[in-house]
């Protein structure tokens, strides 16, 4: 059971809201929090979230994406400048990874960013929280930020879980007694 203010819900959609790149540190290759349902370039303001008795929430995922192809190929130019400097024949274990942090930092600077958006629907009533993913990552980044914002935790439903409930409020529980979990078998399909 929770028990927030309203000050205390618009203090933690603050403290978890999505933060902008141009408001991080350069070496970051993401960020995570939430925005407005309505529009994803706002913060969230509590009035239009919460839909009694639902808090409409959007999950904000912003990455950098740095080209693999083009960071060895900037990592083999320093090298071979680094080896003419030095006019050593290899360089160091160090001396590689120094390359390597400079490079993949001056790639972060310029490196392109993907957005993608994950709606969420809590009923605070039921404690039920549809989140509309089915990506393990995404839940999980979803989980932490809903665990960083409200202090509570998110729990998986599945097949079974939803039974269970399904029964107890029915008062069937024996009715699941007798079933058992059914095997598949996967099979190439012929062409």
């Amino acid at each position: 059971k929770f028990a927030f203010s309203q000050e205390e819900f618009s203090k933690n959609f603050q403290l978890n809201a999505f933060r902008d790149f141009s408001k991080l540190s350069d070496e970051q290759e993401e960020s995570i929090g939430w925005v407005s349902p309505e529009n994803c370039l706002e913060a969230p303001v509590l009035d239009t979230i919460m839909v009694e008795p639902y808090f409409k929430l959007m999950m904000r995922v912003d990455r950098k994406k740095i080209s693999k192809v083009l960071m060895a190929a900037h990592m083999a130019i320093e090298q071979r400048a680094a080896l003419e400097v030095s006019g050593k024949k290899k360089l160091s274990r160090g001396e590689r990874q120094l390359i390597k942090s400079s490079v993949k930092e001056l790639a972060l600077k310029k490196a392109s960013v993907t957005s993608n958006l994950y709606r969420g629907l809590w009923n605070f009533r039921t404690r039920t929280c549809l989140v509309f993913s089915t990506s393990k990552s995404i839940c999980l980044h979803f989980s932490k930020l809903f665990q960083e914002t409200f202090d509570l935790d998110l729990e998986p439903l599945d097949a079974w879980g939803l039974a269970e409930e399904w029964a107890q409020e029915k008062n069937a529980m024996k009715a699941l007694e007798s079933i058992e979990p059914s095997s598949f078998k996967v099979r190439r399909k012929k062409t």
